[in-house]
């Protein structure tokens, strides 16, 4: 059975995770370029045609990976500031229905 996330409704929180799939991007990337370096081995066969190759299609796919969680930390951090705004706007709307509701945040 698959695990289950929950999405926090916290700003720091979900700005945190968008750092964290920032680093795992720049993570993948740095991996990308290892494997991509081991594939200018200098030998000769079929078989280090193919190792070339599998290495290239793994950097390729490691760039893509990349790509994603930039994608994801750039979608996290925008909901982050969605969700402080939707924050924001509540608390601007409690405090003037219920005067002094500020001491409540």
């Amino acid at each position: 059975m698959p695990t289950v996330i929950g999405m926090s409704d916290d700003p720091d929180q979900i700005r945190a995770q968008a750092r964290r799939a920032a680093r795992l991007a720049t993570e993948a990337r740095g991996a990308a370029t290892s494997v991509s370096s081991n594939s200018s081995v200098q030998w000769h066969s079929q078989g280090a045609e193919r190792f070339r190759k599998k290495l290239s299609d793994r950097a390729s796919e490691f760039r893509d990976r990349a790509d994603d969680l930039d994608h994801l930390s750039r979608l996290l951090y925008s909901h982050a500031r969605h969700v402080a705004d939707h924050e924001n706007t509540v608390k601007d709307i409690v405090h003037t229905v219920v005067p002094g509701s500020a001491l409540l945040w």
